[in-house]
């Protein structure tokens, strides 16, 4: 499978409108039967043009489709839509949110950290400690440090950039 995606800067703003009435039809609806809809919007249209849609979502319903969709997430579809939306309008803010979930558990979610640390170690890990720092008022690698031991710690502490 596989589908075109222009990655251009520019938007259709008649377009935003339509796509977003029908993302606001299939979350209000709760059953998905737009998923195939939706599905395709997501993955043919660009950045710019998601983002114009989210606003336009916004603009006329009053709430932003990440917050309607926390109110709906009662189907495996609705969640992934809420991941996606949040990845799209900002993934260093979702990466971050990872991070910080996986490590204030009772007991680390060593799957979520490892994940985004490794995933993200050679795109956007600065920006994303940066962030986690301004968020938390603690270092990532800090936090990190008192949640993990051995040599999975000098890992990952390596990966985000830790000189002994």
């Amino acid at each position: 499978v596989s589908s075109f995606r222009y990655e251009g800067d520019e938007i259709n703003a008649k377009l935003a409108q339509t796509e977003a009435n029908v993302i606001h039809e299939s979350v209000k609806e709760k059953k998905g039967n737009n998923e195939e809809e939706v599905i395709r919007i997501l993955t043919t249209r660009s950045k710019t043009q998601l983002v114009a849609t989210f606003n336009r979502y916004r603009d006329e319903h009053g709430i932003s489709i990440s917050k309607k969709l926390l109110d709906q997430t009662s189907d495996d579809f609705h969640k992934t839509l809420h991941t996606a939306i949040r990845c799209i309008n900002d993934h260093k803010k979702y990466y971050e949110k990872v991070l910080r979930n996986a490590i204030k558990k009772f007991g680390t979610d060593e799957d979520g950290l490892t994940r985004v640390i490794v995933t993200r170690a050679e795109k956007d890990l600065r920006e994303i400690k940066e962030l986690y720092y301004k968020r938390n008022s603690v270092h990532l690698e800090d936090a990190v440090s008192k949640e993990i031991s051995g040599d999975y710690k000098r890992f990952i502490l390596t990966l985000l950039g830790k000189q002994d």
